[in-house]
Parts: C-alpha cells; structure tokens; sequence
C-alpha cells in the first residue's frame, strides 16, 4: 500500500507526465494573442522585441516617443503608425506595455 507521500508525487506508479504540446500551445496563443492586440487596439506605450538599432529609428519615424532601449528591447509611447513600423523594421513580437496603476487610478 502506497503512503501519502508516494500517491501524492506518483512514486511507484511511474513519471508523471508533462502535457508540453498543451503549454507550448497556450504560450503560442499568448504571443499571437499580444502581438494582435498591439495591432487592433493602439495602446498608448508598447515595447518591442528584436535589434535596437533598426526599430529606434521606425519608433522616431512613426511620430512615436522612445522611452527606453536595452539590448533586444525598444519600448516606445506610440504614434500612429508605430506599431506597424517596428515590425516592418525587424521587429519580433510588439506587445503592448502595461503601465503602472490599475484601471482608472
């Protein structure tokens, strides 16, 4: 008879298995789900993933603002054509940024 312990982690029945597919299919519709977001709504801050020194210039371009840049990442207060910019400029992914607050405060 197994103790506690052993039917809790599944020692002695076998490995419990990982569903990596279901995981790899909910990170897919995370990304794909931000990366459409940024493009339907228009948020007013995103950050983009991919090389700085192509995406800094489409952010100035598009009448957007640079806010921060780091090694794979610009992130910028949009203008009106920003978003699509940084992707025709090599862009990865282009989520929008979440700011500080909550709802309305």
């Amino acid at each position: 008879m197994p103790t506690i312990i052993e039917a809790r982690t599944g020692a002695g029945t076998g490995t419990r298995k990982i569903p990596i597919a279901g995981l790899l299919l909910v990170a897919a519709i995370w990304f794909a789900g931000l990366g459409v977001a940024a493009i339907a709504v228009r948020p007013d801050s995103v950050v983009g993933f991919g090389p700085p020194a192509r995406m800094i210039p489409a952010v100035v371009g598009s009448d957007g603002y640079l806010l921060d840049a780091g090694q794979f990442y610009v992130a910028a207060r949009t203008g009106p054509s920003t978003v699509r910019s940084l992707y025709a400029a090599g862009a990865w992914f282009v989520w929008p940024a979440i700011g500080k607050g909550c709802g309305r405060w």
